[in-house]
Order: structure tokens, then C-alpha cells, then sequence
């Protein structure tokens, strides 16, 4: 009975004292303020468009490819599921309408002859907002007018050409670096702490000394942290919007999953209503951003090699002035 109410006790102590870590408040001021102090503008040159995937050297590459000893592949994808786009003209379409639409057709003897039985497709779909995606450091701007690296809004996006600087064009040599998997149903320090709840610095660092695993510059960095369940699915937690001045510090090259946050979401006044972790990712930081990556695939084959640093591996199109793309992200051990 009292091994009992001692582990109850500690549990509670846990939980409390993980509630009563400060956080920020989230406002406009902290965030302009953050636009400034976490900004790489410059940092790789005035014309750069590459931002934190500089930091993906070929020293770096060469680390994370002797990572895939077994020859373990995993994909880091939703699976792709077809969703008629709205009845709008494509061109009229908002930005927030999420579709994918596949039309197939076979080629018959009437069409051209020497190409009957030929089958093909015409595929249309919005990026953001659907599965997993990657986003561009121009998907959004800092709601002042200005990209990445101080790049004009007015002068670089068109509705013709889309992004004329930090766009997909850029990424002719795609993403191929270390990943880590911080797994908060793993971590011992976690305990007494509600699942989905937003991840801080803390856990990282703590999840760091539990595995032996230290994040480094040029790392892509994601979370799986299951929440309870709603309408079928667990809900996903993910980042604290505080843990984006460590990135920096730790020069993260790319990472995805933050939680918003009450007083988070910006943008009111902005058409579009970016929220806060995309603006001071992709414009202040120049650090491209994996939406919706399945990461419980990935977390029980960490699980049973046990280990959680893996090759990452990522090569989407370079669409000319694409702001994003949907991906088959690979992890490989």
C-alpha cells in the first residue's frame, strides 16, 4: 500500500511540476520580437535561397548515410487519399480548399493509333493543407511584404510564375541528411505528463540524455507525441512555439509538428492567416517546414532497432516557383 501511494505521489509531483513550467505569452510582441532575433537573413549571403539547408554539408550527408546499416525503410507519408476539388474553377480555388483529383484515361484507336492502350493521367491538387507536404521558405511572407532573406513579396510572386526566389526551383539536390525522432511516449522524464500536451526544450534535452543522441547542425527533428483520441484518430502534440530559438541555436536544418497555441495564430489582418510557427520558421529562420508526416510507423521500428537517428531522405520536384509539394518522406536504417 505505501509503494502504491509513493508512486501515486510522484506521479502528481510530476505532473505539477511539468504544468508549472514557464512558457511564453504568445503575442505580437514576442513574435515581432523573434522575427528579429531568430533571423538567418544574410547569414549565407544577400541572394541566399536556401536558408537552415545550408547547413546540410556533404560531411553531414556522409554521417547520416552510414546510418542505413540494415537496409529498413520506412515511409514518413499519409497515404494518399482522393478528394474532389470544390466546384470553383481551379484558378479561382481559395487557398484553404484542400483536393486532390486524379483523372485517368487509356488511349484507343481513335485517339492517336500508335499510342492505343496507353494509359496516363492528369493529376491536380492543392499541397498545403493536404497529407504530408513540405513547404517552400515562400509559401508566406512576414506580413510586412518581405520573404526569406528580405526577398519583396510584390517583386517575387506572381500569379504567373509563383516564387522567384525561395521557391522549390532551388532544391535541385532535394533533402538528404540525419533525421532524430524525439519519442515522448518513451521518455522516462515524461511521466505524470498529458500526452499531446506541447513539447518544451526540457523534454528534448532530456530525451538527448536518454538516448545518447544529440541533435546537431544540419538534423532534420520531428516528434511523435500521440494525444488522447477524438473522432476516431489520437490527436498529434507536437512542439512548443518556445523551442524555435533552440532549433536556431542547434541549427535544426528542417522539422515540422508545432502545436498552436492560444494567441499563436496571426495574421487577422493578413489574407491568408499564416500562423506564428510558419511565419518564424520559414521567414525569419529560413527553415522549411514537413507537414503531416505518419510518424507512428516510424517510431516502432525506432522502437525495435533502437535507434533514433536514422537517414532521411526527401527529394521533391523542383517545381520553378512551386510553394510546396506533397512528399514520400523515407527514413532508412
Amino acid at each position: 500500500m505505501a509503494a502504491v501511494l509513493v508512486c501515486v505521489i510522484g506521479a502528481l509531483m510530476a505532473a505539477a511540476a511539468h504544468a508549472q513550467e514557464q512558457r511564453p505569452t504568445y503575442d505580437q510582441a514576442l513574435v515581432d520580437r523573434w522575427m528579429t532575433e531568430l533571423s538567418n537573413w544574410g547569414r549565407w549571403g544577400k541572394d541566399d535561397e536556401l536558408g537552415t539547408l545550408n547547413l546540410i554539408t556533404p560531411a553531414k550527408r556522409q554521417q547520416a548515410m552510414g546510418l542505413a546499416r540494415k537496409g529498413v525503410v520506412v515511409s514518413m507519408e499519409q497515404k494518399v487519399v482522393l478528394i474532389p476539388p470544390p466546384p470553383q474553377q481551379v484558378d479561382d480555388t481559395p487557398l484553404a480548399i484542400t483536393f486532390y483529383d486524379v483523372h485517368f484515361k487509356t488511349m484507343g484507336p481513335g485517339d492517336q493509333p500508335e499510342l492505343a492502350g496507353w494509359t496516363s493521367e492528369v493529376q491536380r491538387y492543392h499541397p498545403h493543407g493536404y497529407g504530408t507536404h513540405v513547404d517552400a521558405l515562400c509559401h508566406t511572407s512576414d506580413g510586412k511584404g518581405r520573404l526569406y532573406n528580405g526577398f519583396l513579396l510584390d517583386e517575387w510572386v506572381t500569379p504567373k510564375t509563383g516564387c522567384g526566389r525561395a521557391g522549390l526551383g532551388v532544391w535541385t539536390e532535394g533533402i538528404v541528411t540525419r533525421g532524430i525522432l524525439v519519442d515522448m511516449t518513451r521518455l522516462k522524464s515524461a511521466r505524470g505528463r498529458e500526452p499531446g500536451s506541447p513539447v518544451m526544450v526540457k523534454d528534448i534535452e532530456a530525451w538527448e540524455k536518454q538516448v545518447g543522441v544529440k541533435v546537431s547542425p544540419g538534423d532534420a527533428l520531428f516528434v511523435y507525441d500521440p494525444g488522447p483520441v477524438r473522432n476516431g484518430r489520437p490527436t498529434l502534440g507536437g512542439w512548443d512555439l518556445s523551442v524555435l530559438p533552440w532549433m536556431k541555436a542547434r541549427g535544426v536544418a528542417l522539422t515540422g509538428g508545432f502545436v498552436t497555441t492560444p494567441g499563436a495564430r496571426l495574421g487577422g489582418q493578413v489574407p491568408g492567416m499564416q500562423s506564428a510557427d510558419h511565419r518564424l520558421a520559414l521567414v525569419a529562420l529560413g527553415m522549411p517546414l514537413l507537414d503531416g508526416p505518419e510518424l507512428k510507423p516510424l517510431a516502432e521500428v525506432a522502437a525495435r532497432e533502437n535507434r533514433w537517428e536514422f537517414l532521411f531522405v526527401m527529394a521533391p520536384v523542383p517545381v520553378p516557383g512551386g510553394t510546396g509539394q506533397i512528399v514520400n518522406p523515407l527514413a532508412m536504417f
